[in-house]
């Protein structure tokens, strides 16, 4: 194992992506099915939509900048920050990430904390924070913790935001808001009109290499907001259309199944009744969208707004990911 790590041929660690060699030890089936239906979202379009007649709201996504500056970030109507802001979460250093955030010039900004933001948790902040009775001052930043928030952009529209900051358990007490596989934070907490989810955490078989939390993905399939922005796993940054039907039920099914490997995945079972149906559906899903619905937007979006260049611990080169609803 030591050896194909070293080669590249294996990945160090689960918060990596998976290599080829990685996916066909581990399950060969749930490889097909990844990338098949990546090329399913990827032929079904565009789910999300500004309303016609309206004025677009530029909406500009920030996750896990780490006590680092993003530098060009550009400009929009709302700011989302999904936490991680800093990698000791002192006050000190979550002020200064503040201060740059406050200094961009968008109308409205949003953030949550993440686990590595620690002041904002009493039960994980630094004794020195403690001792000292630190603040922050939040510079008229909306902070979200398990609440809501209603925000007016131009053109008479409103958006709906709720944020919490809630995680599976990564790490040991200094990790902020974390809680147990057993533990379900997410049950009935997430408005039934909330048009914008921010999270840490990802939910689970989107954008997360699998670390994201079941509990939040099943909310999510309650709630089903227009836009869900995340962060927590670095690698998993992009943006994934969502659409709630038939296809996305089996796919997520066939990624739940425990990892067979190549030998007993090539022997006849359930899962591969399941990924029919991803391929099934798929295949109906395109030609409804594009013949009935002529390409209109009928989903959701899910963005993992991630600026580490995966665990590499410098900011990605990319531009921050941006949305227009």
């Amino acid at each position: 194992m030591g050896l194909l790590v070293k080669l590249g041929l294996r990945r160090p660690i689960e918060w990596e992506r998976p290599t080829l060699l990685d996916w066909f030890l581990d399950s060969p089936l749930q490889a097909l099915v990844f990338h098949l239906y990546l090329v399913i979202l990827w032929l079904r379009g565009n789910p999300v939509k500004p309303p016609r007649n309206r004025q677009p709201i530029k909406i500009v996504c920030l996750s896990d900048t780490h006590e680092s500056i993003v530098q060009n970030v550009p400009d929009g109507d709302l700011l989302i920050h999904c936490g991680d802001m800093t990698n000791v979460g002192t006050a000190a250093a979550i002020q200064k990430q503040i201060d740059w955030l406050a200094s961009l010039p968008h109308q409205h900004k949003v953030l949550i904390c993440g686990n590595h933001d620690s002041w904002f948790d009493i039960n994980s902040r630094r004794e020195e924070d403690t001792l000292l009775n630190n603040v922050i001052n939040m510079r008229g930043l909306h902070y979200l913790e398990r609440k809501s928030v209603t925000l007016a952009f131009k053109g008479g529209r409103k958006l709906n935001i709720y944020g919490a900051p809630d995680l599976p358990e990564c790490g040991g007490p200094e990790n902020a808001f974390q809680y147990t596989a057993q533990q379900n934070k997410w049950h009935d907490t997430i408005p039934v009109d909330v048009d914008i989810l921010v999270t840490h955490t990802p939910p689970l078989h989107h954008l997360d290499l699998s670390l994201g939390c079941p509990h939040l993905l099943r909310e999510t399939w309650r709630k089903k907001p227009k836009l869900h922005v995340f962060g927590h796993v670095h690698w998993g940054r992009g943006k994934q259309p969502v659409f709630w039907d038939e296809c996305q039920k089996s796919y997520e099914k066939v990624m739940s199944q425990p990892k067979r490997g190549p030998i007993y995945d090539m022997l006849p079972h359930l899962g591969w009744l399941d990924a029919w149906k991803v391929l099934y559906y798929g295949f109906i899903s395109i030609l409804w969208h594009w013949f009935m619905l002529g390409g209109a937007a009928n989903g959701s979006a899910m963005i993992n707004a991630a600026m580490q260049h995966g665990t590499s611990g410098r900011l990605t080169k990319k531009p921050p990911i941006t949305i227009e609803i």
